[in-house]
């Protein structure tokens, strides 16, 4: 269980949006007014509002590298819609009760997204990229920090996770919590593509040979990887730390998993070219320990329950708003 971090110059803006992409809005119908795509209570959504969530949910998906094409993306515009009009929904009851984030708060928050930025010219591309003038982002980030505000005081701050509803998991799933046989190696690898000629294919394996009984007659296999090796790891002398079976190619899993501590393998071949493996630990499968997970635990059913809590919290919004939805 691990927490995702972003990793795109938009991250201070897609974190914003994140908290607000929820359950679907039930909306009526109705013949659409000219550019509005929605109307919720007296606030009107236009049609440029869509096309610019629509064009950061693209930038941020091709920063994830997980690039999408126009004709994919316009799919998915009536829940980008639904987004939006959550978000406007959150940010009026936000409003009605009087929460106001100050300037200097807004400010700081600019300040700490421009930081991802190597410099001003390459914050300002960015801004081009997402249609954005400065202003417009500062009404964005004042925007998202007010419904953040609503939010922690309305319904995450009455969230708690007990002792006991934490061990409860941990009994309940203990394959979760199981941690495979692991070993720690060193290897050395003389490289030499798959597709190689065979000549090439010879010099390599001759290499490798020759290491193997260098190491035979006693010299140091650290010392031999940090001379040799092709793989960066020669920088440690070749450690590669544990590892469990499945995080490596099947030829070379099979013969550290072979070897105990101190033994030293024959030749092993993979795409990757020929190895030297020295096993140096091994570990049993075991299972982590509740203190060890415990925190990891909480925090993840303190999230399911946010997800359920702010559901019900915007559902129960919508039984009093004046929401309608016209044809895209």
């Amino acid at each position: 269980m691990t927490l995702i971090q972003p990793k795109t110059h938009f991250a201070a803006v897609a974190a914003m949006m994140a908290i607000l992409l929820f359950a679907p809005a039930t909306i009526v119908a109705a013949e659409a007014p000219a550019g509005q795509i929605a109307r919720v209570n007296d606030t009107v959504l236009l049609r440029q509002d869509l096309d610019r969530e629509m064009k950061l949910v693209s930038l941020k998906l091709a920063r994830e590298g997980r690039p999408v094409e126009s004709a994919q993306l316009e799919r998915y515009e009536g829940e980008i819609r639904d987004t939006l009009i959550n978000r406007t929904l959150l940010l009026q009851q936000a409003q009605s009760a009087g929460i106001d984030v100050k300037d200097t708060t807004v400010a700081k928050a600019l300040d700490e997204f421009k930081a991802a930025f190597k410099d001003e010219k390459d914050y300002q591309n960015a801004l081009t990229e997402m249609g954005f003038s400065e202003e417009m982002l500062k009404n964005q980030i004042k925007h998202g920090l007010t419904i953040k505000t609503l939010i922690d005081k309305e319904v995450l701050q009455k969230i708690s996770v007990s002792d006991q509803q934490v061990h409860a998991y941990y009994d309940d799933n203990p394959s979760l919590f199981r941690k495979p046989e692991q070993v720690k190696a060193s290897h050395i690898l003389v490289q030499v593509p798959a597709e190689a000629a065979e000549v090439q294919q010879a010099e390599a394996l001759a290499a490798i040979q020759a290491l193997k009984l260098r190491i035979d007659n006693g010299e140091n296999f650290a010392a031999l990887a940090q001379e040799n090796s092709d793989c960066p790891s020669k920088t440690k002398g070749g450690d590669l730390g544990f590892f469990s079976r499945e995080q490596m190619v099947a030829p070379f899993s099979e013969a550290a998993f072979a070897l105990q501590p101190g033994q030293t393998s024959d030749v092993v071949q993979t795409r990757f070219g020929y190895h030297l493996i020295r096993v140096t630990e091994r570990q049993a499968e075991q299972t982590m320990a509740f203190n060890d997970v415990k925190d990891a635990i909480s925090a993840r059913l303190r999230q399911e329950q946010e997800g359920k809590k702010i559901d019900a919290y915007l559902e129960k919004m919508k039984e009093h708003a004046d929401i309608k939805r016209f044809p895209l």
